[in-house]
């Protein structure tokens, strides 16, 4: 497995999201939420939503970010497809459901303040649904902050 620098600690504070592209071509969110770090393909699985823009919650235990387009909730641990429903013969309560993995995951790690990202797709494994985002440039809004439009920042040289 490649690791590779992406961004120091310091432009990763507690709370904050960044995407950036690897040397893979594969476009990743990094998110810092409640002192930990979570990197994913920065398109939904669904339709290729900007992930950046989305609303993090906690559904069931389990850490998710909502797609601002359609919101579909990801488990951003493992990248579960996540939903509430209802389990036959007890319709009182929804409780929290998975669809599977639908979104990639990537391992991430931090050494001497920078974070390092591998990229985590095995040739010849079975495509996950947001492989078929990943690639796509056109999926990144590249305009500026004030726009509210996902800025895409460039990977450590």
């Amino acid at each position: 497995m490649d690791f590779e620098a992406v961004c120091s600690v310091n432009d990763l504070p507690n709370g904050s999201r960044r995407c950036v592209v690897l040397a893979t071509g594969r476009t990743v969110l990094l998110v810092h939420h409640k002192h930990a770090l979570y990197c994913i393909d920065q398109a939904c699985y669904h339709h290729g939503g900007p992930l950046l823009t989305g609303d993090i919650e906690e559904l069931g235990g389990k850490v998710a970010i909502s797609c601002p387009w359609h919101a579909y909730k990801i488990a951003l641990d493992n990248g579960e497809g996540l939903y509430m429903g209802f389990d036959s013969g007890n319709m009182k309560a929804p409780v929290l459901k998975s669809k599977g993995v639908k979104q990639r995951t990537h391992h991430i790690k931090v050494h001497n303040s920078t974070i390092f990202v591998a990229d985590s797709t095995i040739p010849g494994q079975d495509a996950i649904a947001s492989d078929s985002y990943a690639f796509r440039k056109q999926v990144i809004p590249t305009n500026v902050d004030e726009t509210g439009l996902v800025k895409l920042h460039s990977k450590m040289s």
